[in-house]
């Protein structure tokens, strides 16, 4: 079907000439079909210039697709996975697995054209398989009988990489973010935001993040650019907590009854 110019991408989705070279180029379906009307014209002006080979132009108008976050999920992950192979025809392999990452995350199901290169559809397996063995983590719903600060998460960890799960917290969402520490029992974990000192009423952002050995992280749930939100309304400090007090009273009464039971009689 002609011959490919390959330019080498320098930045993300914007190949700039460096050298040519000479390929065979075969496009998968989705790339090359127009389409059905209810397509955006973005998305189909995208496939026609890849089908011409008029790749600088393919990119802009799949980025300005990509940039409507409410089409399809199924539309929404083909077209990431077209402009992954375009990025792998350009022999970027790194956002063509940045693509390919996003497309078999926004729909796991999305599969390859009938007509699809051996080669894509090999790199696309091995984003598969290393997808299913990463880590994940996810924030559950707080359960109703739960403290306000209480935050639930689910790790799924197939290789057991996962030695800490932490809670970032700050009263900013800009931060700073502080850590506290999640108990994990098995793939369910919990933990605790701290009532800020003095404060009764409070919102804090946070998120959650997985942490191998060496400290590194392998995975999160929210992020510091787009934390999740949970605010404490009347939440008293520990030591300000009635109950607490009152607890702590009946204790001493115990230890003190079990104190004089115990102790020698005084001599006479």
């Amino acid at each position: 079907m002609g011959l490919l110019l390959l330019l080498l991408a320098a930045a993300p989705d914007a190949p700039r000439e460096v050298r040519v070279a000479l390929l065979p180029l075969q496009l998968p379906r989705e790339v090359t079909a127009a389409g059905p009307s209810e397509v955006p014209k973005s998305l189909l002006d995208a496939r026609r210039l890849a089908d011409e080979l008029r790749f600088e132009e393919a990119f802009v108008e799949y980025q300005r697709y990509l940039g409507d976050p409410n089409r399809p999920v199924a539309e929404r992950a083909k077209a990431l996975l077209e402009l992954g192979f375009l990025h792998l025809l350009l022999e970027d392999q790194v956002n063509a697995q940045k693509r390919t990452v996003e497309a078999l995350e926004l729909d796991p199901e999305v599969r390859l054209p009938p007509g699809a290169s051996s080669r894509h559809a090999a790199f696309v397996e091995t984003v598969r398989k290393s997808l299913a063995a990463r880590a994940r983590l996810e924030v559950l719903p707080r359960a109703g009988a739960d403290p306000p600060r209480t935050v639930h998460a689910h790790l799924t960890d197939p290789q057991g990489r996962a030695k800490r799960v932490l809670i970032r917290h700050a009263l900013s969402p800009a931060g700073p973010f502080h850590s506290s520490p999640m108990r994990c029992h098995g793939e369910r974990c919990q933990g605790s935001i701290p009532l800020p000192r003095g404060a009764s009423s409070f919102t804090a952002w946070y998120y959650a993040e997985a942490l191998d050995e060496d400290g590194d992280t392998i995975a999160t749930a929210a992020g510091p650019q787009e934390p999740l939100q949970l605010s404490v309304v009347g939440q008293d400090a520990w030591y300000e907590d009635p109950w607490i007090w009152g607890a702590s009273g009946v204790a001493v009464v115990a230890v003190a009854g079990v104190v004089y039971l115990f102790s020698p009689a005084p001599p006479r």
